[in-house]
């Protein structure tokens, strides 16, 4: 098999269907989520070793995992933009902001 578990080959096909077993009853449904409660979706993020190492120490100064912190931010972020009262949210300023450059004139 090329994959963990998968078929590569009509004889390892076979035996896999082989190992299968079908029923005719019917599948129970997973329980619905509590009001107000949410799914949390696992996502990946490429950071540079810097970053993570500096977003590593400011969640253990708070003790919270990289993770918490990160989502915590996230859902700050989102509130600042859903506010309906700001043209830009304050993160969009100060990122506008950092990228202007000083003027530097001739003395």
């Amino acid at each position: 098999m090329s994959e963990p578990g998968l078929p590569s080959s009509r004889e390892e096909l076979a035996d896999f269907m082989d190992r299968l077993s079908f029923s005719d009853e019917t599948a129970e449904a997973p329980p619905r989520l509590p009001v107000n409660e949410d799914i949390m979706v696992t996502t990946s993020i490429r950071l540079p070793l810097g970053l993570h190492s500096r977003l590593k120490s400011l969640a253990d100064e708070r003790r919270v995992g990289v993770s918490t912190l990160l989502r915590e931010w996230a859902e700050a972020a989102v509130a600042d933009i859903d506010d309906e009262d700001q043209m830009i949210s304050l993160a969009e300023a100060k990122r506008a902001l950092s990228r202007v450059h000083p003027i530097h004139r001739a003395s």
